[in-house]
Order: C-alpha cells, then structure tokens, then sequence
C-alpha cells in the first residue's frame, strides 16, 4: 500500500509539471510567445526545441502567455552552444517593472552569425528555477549565405518566422506555393524581421504584376472576403524593385462573423456587438438591441475588414434610412445625438463587389429630441404607436398629439 501511495505522489507530481507548456519567444521567431514550433515538447523525458535557425535575445514562457517569464539575471547573460543557463522567474503580472532581462543565445563570433539545426533542452524539475541548455548546433556566417525571400502572414502561419513560405527557385522563377492564401502578408529577407516588403496602397489581383514597397502596410488581396487556397506566387527582382505576381489558385470567400463595435456598444468584437444570419435572406445580418446611438463601425472577424463612412466624408447615419458603407474608412457618426430605443440593425454585403448597406431602424426613433428625463410608456391606440412622458404623448416623430 505504502509503494502504490509513493507512486501516486510522483505520477501527481509529474503530472503537475507536465502541465506547464514552456515556450521560446524571441528575436528567432518574431518574439511570438505561443508559438507551437517553438515550443519544448517531451522526447525521452526531457523537455526538448529543435530549430532550422537559432540566434539573438529570447525568454521563456508559459502557457502561451507573458507571465510569469523567465529570463536572464542581466542583459547580456545567456547560453552557450555546450553550455547551460539558471533562468531567472519572475511574474509582473501584477504591473510591477520586475520582468527579468532578455537572455541571449551566445555566440562566439562577431558579426553576423548563427546556428543552423540547432537543439535546446529545459530542466523544469523546479518551476521557479529553470535551466535551459544548448546541446546542438552548426556555427554559420548568416551575412554570407545567399538572401532568401519568405512569406508571412496572418492567416497564412500566423507572423511565424518558423513557418514562412520560402520563395524557391523553379526554372529560374522564385516561386512559393501557399495552401490557403487570405489575410495580411509581407515578404521578408532571411526568414527575419528587418526588412519587410509591404503594400503598395493597392490589393493584389490574380495575374497582376504588384510592385511591392519596402517597409509600410500589410500586402492584402484586393477582395478582402476573398481567399485563395493551393495559392501560386511569383517574386521577380528588378534592380531594386520586387514585384509580386498570383499566379493561380482557387478563389473561395472567407466565412466570417459581422460585428458593430462602437461608443455604446464597446469597441470589442464579442458577443455583444455580434450580428446574426438572418434566416432566408443571403448575405443579411442584423442585431437586435433595447438602444443603440453614437458612433461605430462596421467589422468583418476580428479587424480583418472594416466598413464605415468613406475617409473625409462627412456622411452621418440617420436612423431608418439606408447608410451606404465603405472601405478604407472613418467611424460612421450619427446624424444627432438621440439614443434610439427597439432598434433592429440590418446590414447587407455584396462580398463579390466589396460593398454593404446598414439600416439602423427603430418604432420610436426622435423620442430623444424632446430631452425628457421622466420614464416613457409606449401604446398603442386605433393602430397608432404612441409614446407618453409626463402626461403628454408623442408620435413616433415626436409630435405631440
């Protein structure tokens, strides 16, 4: 009985730190922080990262999430290839400025180098003094080898530096084949931030020579409802110039969920702002709510796309009256300042032609005008909906009766 007691502590225990997922986030991987191909899984028992590409500043994390971090003593402190380091915990979740420093990967040399095939292991044997080694890796002179074009992006990998798309040489094109193209994207030099090819102002059609700029906005498609999977790509450097070709793919559009975030409502995209499928009726959502006012926009997933009043434009919503959106786009601000009660908001998108129309409508629009602090009651008298507030009724226009 007393063996089986033991062995029930060590399973316990063993399931305890088993169930801390550890995590590298640093300089190597864009300093993504939950990343799950940078993070240390179990092989024979030690917490094991293998990785194509390893240098610069990082820290460990846990869980997906910044804190508690684990870091260096000081700036500069790190490991060495053959060599272990005592990472420091510390937990400022709290908002206190105790996080520890970044930890280095020691390199040897000066200049530009790094490790190829590189191999790091994490002691967790104690959750509050983890020791991280570096027992494999090749020594190579990055600003030697020859430059390399990968593509990231959001939908694409996630921003995961370890998982671009690389740009390979197929009959003299520098080609990269994208299962499922849709989103923000950049290309990048060396599997590397630093030097960023972005938009152009445009989006990109398919068979469309797209020049691309040197640093500024995600590349986007110029459907944004729009996603091409088994995506065909081209990079031809002139000079200085790069420009980007889709080749092919099949087009598809994204599902996604329409949301209303504004002043009333909060600027989150969550379930309060959510609207629904109207069953019946294609592409029509809408959100029912007891009052609705003030400024917002329209939103396609999370910030993906953003419809409102067209820059510069001083378009105001009115209520019950149809309200053409656009995209690049301001906040949509209203035509007054009432609060509208019972109000359904419907909106219709014509995702082929990138286009939408919102309908904010209300059985007692104008109630508000009349700036009446004391509780309303509606009725309804011979088919008419009247409202009444200290002893005198309005119309749904407002007008007394």
């Amino acid at each position: 009985m007393k063996k089986l007691f033991t062995f029930a502590i060590a399973l316990i225990a063993a399931m305890s730190i088993n169930a801390t997922d550890y995590y590298f986030a640093g300089a190597a991987n864009g300093w993504s922080n939950n990343n799950d191909a940078w993070k240390f899984v179990e092989v024979e028992g030690v917490l094991t990262l293998e990785v194509a590409d390893l240098y610069g500043e990082f820290k460990i994390t846990e869980n997906g999430a910044w804190h508690p971090q684990h870091g260096a003593a000081e700036q500069g402190q790190g490991v060495a290839l053959n060599g272990s380091y005592n990472l420091v915990k510390c937990d400022d979740s709290q908002g206190e400025a105790d996080a520890p420093a970044n930890c280095s990967i020691i390199i040897p040399n000066e200049g530009d180098w790094r490790y190829k095939d590189a191999k790091l292991t994490l002691d967790a044997s104690n959750p509050d003094a983890l020791v991280i080694s570096l027992v494999e890796g090749t020594l190579y002179d990055h600003s030697a080898a020859p430059v390399s074009y990968y593509l990231v992006g959001a939908c694409t990998n996630n921003w995961s530096l370890s998982d671009a798309i690389e740009f390979v040489d197929v009959e003299g094109v520098l080609t990269a084949n994208v299962p499922d193209l849709n989103g923000g994207f950049k290309i990048i030099y060396d599997r590397a931030w630093g030097t960023e090819y972005a938009s152009n102002g445009a989006g990109v059609v398919l068979n469309e020579d797209y020049t691309l700029q040197l640093g500024g906005a995600n590349i986007s498609l110029a459907n944004p409802f729009g996603g091409y999977t088994d995506a065909v790509l081209t990079l031809t450097i002139n000079g200085d110039d790069r420009v980007l070709k889709l080749v092919s793919g099949n087009f598809y559009v994204t599902e996604n969920d329409w949301f209303i975030p504004g002043t009333k409502l909060g600027w989150n995209c969550n379930e309060a702002t959510k609207m629904a499928p109207v069953a019946g009726e294609e592409n029509t959502y809408e959100i029912l709510l007891a009052e609705f006012g003030q400024d917002f926009k329209i939103v396609y997933g999370q910030w993906a796309v953003e419809f409102g009043a067209a820059k510069g434009s001083e378009d105001k919503w009115s209520v019950n009256t149809p309200f053409t959106l656009a995209t690049p786009c301001d906040n949509v601000y209203p035509a007054s300042d009432e609060t509208y009660e019972d109000v359904t908001i419907t909106l219709v998108v014509d995702y082929e032609n990138v286009a939408a129309t919102l309908t904010i409508a209300s059985e007692v629009a104008g109630i508000e005008t009349i700036q009446l602090n004391a509780k309303s009651i509606k009725r309804i008298e011979n088919g008419q909906v009247l409202v009444e507030r200290e002893g005198v009724r309005y119309n749904m226009n407002g007008i007394k009766q």
